[in-house]
Formats: C-alpha cells, sequence, structure tokens
C-alpha cells in the first residue's frame, strides 16, 4: 500500500513538472541605436535587424515562470551622412543567454525580464556597399544584458513579444582621445535595441 502511494505522487509530480515545462521558438525585428556621451561622432541612423530564439521555459505556479532565452541575434546601426569612401555603418551579430522571469497576470498578457551575458560571434563593417569582417574589433567580445518586456497570448501556442534590451556596461572596448591626444575618462557607449517578435510554444 505504502508502495502504491509513493508512486502515486511521483506520478503526480511527474505529470506536473511536465506539464509545466515548455519550449518557444521565435523570432523577429531588432531595431538596433548606439548611444554615447562625452565625444563626438557623426550622427547615427539605427538599423532594422533581426533575432531568432528558443526558449526552455518552467512553470512555478499558475502565474510565474522562469526560463532561459537563448537568442541568435543582429544588431548595429549606420552613420546618417556616410562617406561613400568610409565606413558607413557596422553589424554585430551574438549569441545571447538570458535567464528570465516571467509573471502572467491574467491569460491572456505577462510581463517579463531578466539579466545575461552577450557572446559576439562577428562584427562587420560596411564600406562601399560592401560588408566585411573587422580585423580589428571596436566592441567587446562579452557583454552583460538585459532584457524587460510585454507578452502578449491570442491564440494557444502563440505569443507576441515587444521587448527592451541593451548592454549594461559601455558596449565599445577602446579608448578615445581629444584633438590633443589625451585619453577621454569615462566614456560610455551603448548599444540599445526594440525587439519585436512572435513564438510558437512545441509543447
Amino acid at each position: 500500500m505504502l508502495k502504491k502511494f509513493i508512486f502515486l505522487i511521483f506520478l503526480t509530480y511527474t505529470t506536473t513538472s511536465i506539464a509545466q515545462f515548455g519550449i518557444h521558438i521565435g523570432g523577429g525585428a531588432n531595431f538596433s541605436d548606439f548611444s554615447f556621451d562625452k565625444i563626438q561622432l557623426p550622427e547615427i541612423n539605427k538599423a532594422t535587424n533581426y533575432f531568432i530564439s528558443v526558449r526552455p521555459e518552467i512553470g512555478l505556479s499558475e502565474g510565474l515562470s522562469v526560463g532561459i532565452d537563448l537568442q541568435f541575434s543582429r544588431k548595429g546601426y549606420d552613420y546618417a551622412t556616410p562617406d561613400k569612401s568610409d565606413i558607413s555603418g557596422y553589424r554585430f551579430q551574438y549569441l545571447d543567454l538570458i535567464p528570465q522571469a516571467q509573471f502572467r497576470f491574467i491569460k491572456q498578457v505577462a510581463i517579463y525580464g531578466g539579466l545575461g551575458i552577450a557572446i559576439r560571434t562577428s562584427e562587420k563593417y560596411n564600406i562601399s556597399e560592401v560588408w566585411k569582417e573587422a580585423t580589428a574589433k571596436l566592441s567587446k567580445s562579452t557583454d552583460f544584458t538585459y532584457v524587460a518586456g510585454l507578452r502578449l497570448f491570442p491564440i494557444s501556442r502563440f505569443s507576441i513579444q515587444t521587448q527592451f534590451a541593451g548592454s549594461l556596461g559601455s558596449f565599445l572596448d577602446v579608448e578615445f582621445t581629444d584633438v590633443q591626444g589625451n585619453p577621454i575618462p569615462n566614456v560610455k557607449t551603448h548599444l540599445n535595441n526594440i525587439q519585436i517578435g512572435i513564438a510558437y510554444q512545441l509543447y
């Protein structure tokens, strides 16, 4: 009798755990912007890029869940008035690992956020309408990132999300100097993104 009772508890726990586990796949548009202070740079234009993601997720309660967003994304920016003989824009590809928590306060709407790490896989620049891989990299090879967003669930298994994402530290790994060649201290550079996409829950 005791064995049957223990087995029943184990079966109930296992079934509940499986029911609360899900995997979501998705993608969408990534609108990137570059911000900076204490330095003079050419005027920056926002650029439209993309992202694709896989998000394993575990439900902790009826409204609360945690997961990790494994995202491959392209980010970057363009210069507003480029010289055809000079660099006119940059593109960066990243693998983002972002643990996050989600609170679903009604069935169709949830808010979420998290902190993670971004690993740069590529850095390219555009010169004379040709994209080339940069030999001397401007961006950091890894960076801490954040994400905060709103997720809608219009129909079963499908979701629509809008999120803000960006670097927590200074994005560029370069030393800036003034016209006399003196270092400019505490320059902050940030690559900010607004991501809009859809996702599908596999199970």
